[in-house]
């Protein structure tokens, strides 16, 4: 399922170190704390497309850190020097979102959690998807769509999560709902129709 390329994993891996060496320079003394990790770099996971360079997150606590230490310096796969961000305009509340969205993350397993204070789960493909039609510009109807062809939800199972996540929402949710019904064209088109059953034209 991991299909993030070696050197975005360890670029990331320690953008954890740092925010680790945060957290124990500091004393914190409390449970783990969880970063929840969305946008690009969880399409990257699952598919293993579009390298992007910022990192869309959130934690289970709030939290004072130096963005500026978490630039990193890179070489990517093809040996070009990038760099890896985050993204401090992202925020959970500002797209839809699913209640159960942290519950159903999954961990991101090899990238060292076990050694750290902070702990990297990845949003669930479907609410990695549902998280993509507050903005709907640029990559986001591609990436939709990317998890939807390597077969991550069906375009029941995508309604059924984006129209639960729409209804915490409140304000005009006509646009919302426009763009959940093109997204659910857009993978029926995905979708070969069923098969004929056996006797039948």
């Amino acid at each position: 399922m991991n299909h993030a390329t070696p050197e975005l994993a360890a670029a990331l891996s320690t953008m954890l170190d740092r925010i680790d060496a945060t957290l124990r320079e500091n004393s914190y003394q409390g449970e783990p704390i969880i970063m929840y990790l969305a946008g690009g770099l969880a399409v990257n996971y699952y598919c293993g497309s579009r390298v992007t360079a910022d990192v869309d997150a959130s934690f289970s606590r709030r939290m004072a850190l130096d963005y500026n230490d978490l630039v990193i310096d890179f070489a990517d796969a093809m040996g070009s020097p990038t760099q890896l961000y985050f993204d401090t305009t992202y925020s959970p509340t500002l797209g839809p979102m699913h209640e159960d969205y942290e519950t159903d993350s999954q961990e991101w397993v090899g990238i060292g959690n076990e050694r750290r204070l902070i702990k990297l789960r990845v949003l669930s493909p479907v609410d990695v998807a549902v998280s993509k039609l507050g903005r709907f510009e640029g990559n986001d109807r591609g990436d939709i769509l990317d998890l939807a062809k390597h077969g991550y939800f069906t375009v029941d199972e995508f309604r059924q999560r984006a129209e639960a996540a729409a209804s915490y929402f409140v304000g005009n949710l006509r646009r919302l709902q426009t763009t959940i019904d093109i997204v659910c064209k857009d993978i029926e088109d995905l979708e070969p129709p069923p098969a004929a059953a056996p006797g039948t034209t």
